[in-house]
């Protein structure tokens, strides 16, 4: 009973001890920037023209982000970029190659309404991302010291 009770507080004391000379790193992003690895995704785009209104980008999104609107006569994807994780399935299976991953990451927004993305709003190609000061890139990456930058 006390060996117990003694080891739940010595147990946490010891864990936090061992992190102590781990180095970790965070990467102050609105100055610094995080080098995006080659194989990045980013955000569906959409190409009108191109898309036929199959389906099969909704119903192959696993966290069913995509459902189908009327446009006109048409039916195009639209995206809830809340629900979405950005795997990339909608754009592997797309059967005419209208749906493409196009490296965006700034989505952030205040409001919940504002990542629903219309099939409007996904034809306009994402901005490339601010020049930063600085970007960072992982050196290091080792499951004894963690992650080191430069």
């Amino acid at each position: 009973m006390v060996f117990t009770w003694v080891m739940s507080i010595l147990r946490p004391l010891w864990m936090a001890f061992r992190h102590i000379f781990k180095y970790r790193f965070t990467v102050k992003y609105p100055y610094y920037a995080l080098k995006l690895a080659e194989r990045y995704r980013g955000r569906p785009v959409l190409d009108m023209e191109k898309c036929v209104g199959c389906k099969v980008c909704a119903d192959v999104c696993p966290n069913k982000a995509i459902t189908m609107v009327k446009v006109g006569d048409k039916t195009y994807p639209q995206f809830d970029l809340g629900r979405c994780c950005f795997c990339g399935l909608c754009a592997y299976f797309c059967l005419r190659s209208a749906l493409t991953m196009n490296g965006g990451y700034e989505l952030s927004d205040y409001d919940r309404k504002n990542l629903i993305y219309t099939p409007e709003k996904l034809v306009e190609i994402p901005p490339p991302p601010v020049e930063r000061k600085k970007v960072v890139t992982v050196k290091k990456l080792s499951r004894t010291v963690g992650v080191t930058h430069g």
